[in-house]
């Protein structure tokens, strides 16, 4: 039997894939080099655990999905810096780097909005 820690280490790993769009057990299970079952387990774990494993707000589910927002955002971010160091035709790194901006800056909108929003769920949530 897996130890607890090792266990929870897994699905951090399946939610880190969850947060990158992989929703099939098989594609994550082949991602994580794990057997299917146990990704399973952990996808059925965490639905049946979701009041307790997520915490606040994250019950309605706009933390995990800002959070995959932002990370999807970073990757893009991350490509763009690589295209933009391997291309050498100005105009294409010009395009690029429009892009780049306005990737870094809808990041940065998302996770300056998403504390300014919760608050007010919070003092909304208050006032019930």
């Amino acid at each position: 039997m897996a130890s607890a820690a090792k266990t929870m280490a897994r699905r951090e790993q399946v939610s880190i894939c969850l947060a990158k769009s992989m929703s099939s057990p098989s594609q994550i299970a082949k991602q994580l080099n794990e057997p299917v079952s146990k990704i399973k387990n952990d996808l059925h774990w965490m639905k049946k655990n979701s009041k307790v494993w997520l915490s606040g707000h994250t019950l309605d589910g706009y933390i995990f999905e800002t959070r995959k927002t932002i990370d999807q955002l970073q990757d893009i971010e991350l490509e763009l810096q690589s295209l933009r160091s391997t291309h050498q035709n100005l105009d294409d790194k010009l395009k690029i780097i429009k892009q780049l901006a306005e990737i870094i800056n809808m990041r940065w909108v998302i996770q300056g909005d998403g504390p300014t929003l919760m608050n007010m769920n919070t003092v909304k949530d208050l006032g019930r």
